[in-house]
């Protein structure tokens, strides 16, 4: 078992790790940038501070940019979880919430069914 789920990457396409734990109702510590920014907020969780950004230069990701999350944002983040738990399972709770609001099979269903109704009646 864990208190928290913290996940200080320097980028995510999503985040299915993140998702998975916000979906359980845990609280999470998670690098601000890419793909978290669309479902983590500060009231489901703690968005980490990117200290700053690094362009890669080599390799397949080159020209792509990778956060540098805030070391002492991360420390000052742990502490206040650990300070102040029932803060923390708050936040979790909304997440668990969150998520299945906006990320559940069904909802995720009626919106990929929309969308083919749309294709569908347009005139191509």
């Amino acid at each position: 078992a864990a208190d928290v789920f913290v996940l200080p990457s320097r980028g995510e396409g999503w985040g299915r790790p993140l998702v998975e734990a916000m979906s359980m109702g845990l609280p999470v510590i998670a690098t601000n940038w890419s793909g978290p920014t669309e479902y983590l907020t500060e009231e489901n969780g703690y968005p980490l501070l990117v200290g700053r950004m690094s362009e890669v230069t080599e390799g397949p990701f080159k020209g792509h940019f990778w956060a540098e999350p805030s070391v002492d944002k991360l420390r000052a983040l742990m502490r206040l979880v650990v300070s102040n738990v029932d803060e923390a399972k708050a936040k979790g709770k909304q997440a668990r919430e969150d998520m299945i609001q906006r990320f559940s099979p069904e909802t995720v269903a009626g919106i990929v069914t929309d969308h083919i109704k749309d294709i569908l009646s347009s005139k191509i």
